[in-house]
């Protein structure tokens, strides 16, 4: 039976656009930025540290970021409500 794994996604900075397609054995690549020339991968949460590793001592890679959507809240519900009452109070 499937079993939900828990993903989560690096930010890749590149030197070059072209570089493209050697990130694409690494995970499923969600975004490209050309201007900004980044790329944002989808791992699986245990491979994580090591593909960033490893992607850093790349030479077509400038500098691997974590992304902080885990850390975001995603809960929308009554947000507005709760600002509302908030700024009113003060």
């Amino acid at each position: 039976m499937f079993e939900k794994q828990e993903r989560a996604s690096l930010i890749v900075y590149l030197y070059y656009n072209r570089d493209r397609k050697k990130l694409e054995h690494y995970g499923d690549i969600v975004y490209h930025s050309k201007k900004h020339r980044y790329i944002q991968i989808y791992l699986n949460l245990e491979q994580l540290e090591k593909t960033a590793e490893k992607l850093q001592a790349e030479k077509f890679v400038k500098k691997v970021m974590f992304s902080p959507l885990k850390e975001l809240g995603c809960h929308f519900v009554g947000i507005l409500q709760q600002e509302e009452t908030t700024i009113l109070e003060n």
